[in-house]
């Protein structure tokens, strides 16, 4: 930490208002993200709290995120530096040793209220695991994510076919009938021995095929998406943490093991 420029000293003061300034080699974190172990965001550094005597940093005051902790009201607490881990590359840092339940313990700072008194108390709050050691478990969880691909395809095709049709038509025609009748006694014939002919012309219907192209229907052709259910098999791995004794004589109380595990 550079020696400051100006100003009087508190007797841990802000660094924002110290007249002190980050030393050239050390990040300045104000501004940074502030998580969890479990990447959970929390809040970010508003400022450091110093020790001007022991020139060094020894808080973090840290400005918690109201929609992400569910407060109510804007909200500053202390955490030590030496509880922290500094990831420069993500800008971020870390409380592994915290938990979220523990945070909202620590009570509220401000640069009025602040004491050896309040120190005294905020050492209190993250006294309780002093000296404790630490283990995670992890597991695996599933993500089933969906994408869109061509399972085939569907061909419309028009083609013309022959179709053999046979269909009846009634046709009229003409008929010649010859009658031939005798000459009755009396009736008055004058007998003309020459030739002769009498043309007659017979008519009669006949079948004149026409063929013209009619629409009979229509094909229409949509898509509709219809939901269908399919099941994912996966292995995913858990850590599971199990605590055993050398001796009989050795008690070992296992919250776990109150909250329904092993």
């Amino acid at each position: 930490m550079a020696e400051p420029q100006t100003g009087s000293r508190q007797s841990l003061p802000r660094l924002s208002e110290s007249g002190y300034e980050v030393a050239p080699n050390e990040p300045d974190v104000r501004g940074w993200d502030v998580v969890l172990a479990d990447r959970e965001k929390i809040g970010k550094v508003d400022d450091l709290i110093i020790d001007p005597a022991a020139g060094r940093v020894r808080y973090l005051e840290v400005d918690l995120d109201r929609k992400a902790i569910g407060l109510d009201r804007e909200r500053h607490v202390l955490v030590p530096i030496d509880t922290t881990r500094l990831d420069r590359k993500e800008e971020e840092v870390l409380l592994s040793g915290m938990r979220r339940d523990a945070l909202l313990t620590l009570p509220e700072y401000n640069l009025e209220t602040f004491s050896p008194a309040y120190d005294d108390t905020f050492r209190s709050h993250i006294g309780q695991d002093s000296g404790a050691q630490r283990i995670t478990e992890s597991a695996e969880e599933l993500r089933i994510g969906k994408r869109v691909e061509q399972q085939g395809e569907v061909r419309v095709n028009k083609r013309i076919e022959t179709e053999h049709v046979r269909q009846e038509v009634p046709l009229q025609r003409e008929e010649v009938h010859v009658e031939r009748r005798p000459v009755q006694p009396g009736q008055q014939a004058r007998a003309d021995f020459r030739e002769e002919e009498v043309v007659i012309p017979v008519m009669g219907e006949e079948a004149v095929v026409e063929k013209r192209p009619v629409v009979k229907e229509e094909v229409v052709i949509r898509k509709e998406v219809k939901t269908d259910r399919d099941t994912v098999d996966a292995d995913v791995r858990r850590e599971k943490v199990d605590v055993d004794a050398t001796s009989k004589d050795v008690r070992v109380k296992d919250d776990g093991k109150r909250r329904g595990g092993r």
